[in-house]
């Protein structure tokens, strides 16, 4: 595989996230879940929500809590939505506890941890409950092989599933409270979002510079099939995020619209 062909399965990768992106916050958060908050009533209602959004949102504060502390930063304060009197979350990077840390670098890893952790868990909540969302390796495959088979699979994987078991609607709700919370909220972005666009950048230029550099062929190849592997894993789960959110989402949004559209007056 050529640094040109890496680089497009790079670019390809970075689309899905950008479009899981959108349907996490805009969709299933901002719209499907805002809406069934503006139409709960009282402190119950209230309740119901944080609790329906919460092992969504222990998931996305989680992956937080994980990248600030492999990257050398103690926890101070650590809150779900459940717990928090705002009712959104938040985790606090308290003393470096290594002495090899950087504060932006840890912060451009807690901005890419949850779509990244939250699209791994849906495809092995797929798996572990035998949910037959489809795989793709779009750097192996290319971009039209996999649009032309992703309509498929999707058509195969809506008549396939068994409504009559419990692992199918145990999925479903798993896939809709995690796709809800994948996106990174928009302090996470001020933090972290310049430094992992440098990273990103970093990275392609290291691709290109790969075969100028002084490295054995066997070397080189190895590199390669790393960068290979690592974008297809990528690829894989955030497609399986995608099927998810986006089967989700269009059905809690068909359910938002009908909930939230004005009665009409008798």
């Amino acid at each position: 595989m050529t640094p040109r062909s890496l680089a497009i399965g790079l670019a390809i990768v970075i689309v899905q996230t950008m479009v899981l992106f959108w349907l996490s916050r805009w969709l299933l958060l901002g719209y499907v879940l805002r809406t069934l908050a503006s139409h709960s009533s009282g402190r119950h209602g209230r309740r119901l929500i944080s609790l329906l959004r919460l092992p969504g949102n222990l998931l996305h504060e989680a992956s937080h809590a994980a990248a600030y502390l492999l990257s050398g930063y103690r926890i101070s304060a650590f809150a779900t939505c459940f717990s928090d009197p705002e009712q959104r979350g938040y985790v606090e990077a308290g003393r470096p506890w290594s002495p090899l840390h950087w504060g932006p670098l840890s912060a451009a890893l807690s901005c890419a941890a949850p779509i990244v952790v939250g699209a791994l868990t849906i495809r092995g909540l797929a798996s572990a409950l035998g949910v037959p969302l489809p795989a793709a390796d779009v750097t192996a495959e290319g971009v039209q092989p996999v649009v032309a088979r992703t309509v498929a699979d999707v058509y195969a994987l809506l008549m396939h599933l068994d409504w009559s078991a419990w692992q199918t609607y145990v999925f479903w709700y798993l896939a809709f409270t995690i796709g809800a919370e994948l996106a990174p909220s928009g302090s996470d972005l001020r933090q972290g979002c310049l430094v992992l666009c440098a990273l990103v950048l970093l990275f392609v230029l290291g691709l290109f510079a790969l075969p100028r550099a002084d490295l054995p062929p066997e070397r080189a190849q190895a590199i390669c099939a790393g960068v290979q592997w690592l974008l297809s894993a990528l690829s894989t789960a955030l497609f399986a995020g995608l099927i998810g959110c986006g089967l989700v989402g269009m059905v809690g949004g068909v359910l938002a619209w009908a909930i939230g559209r004005p009665s009409r007056p008798r």
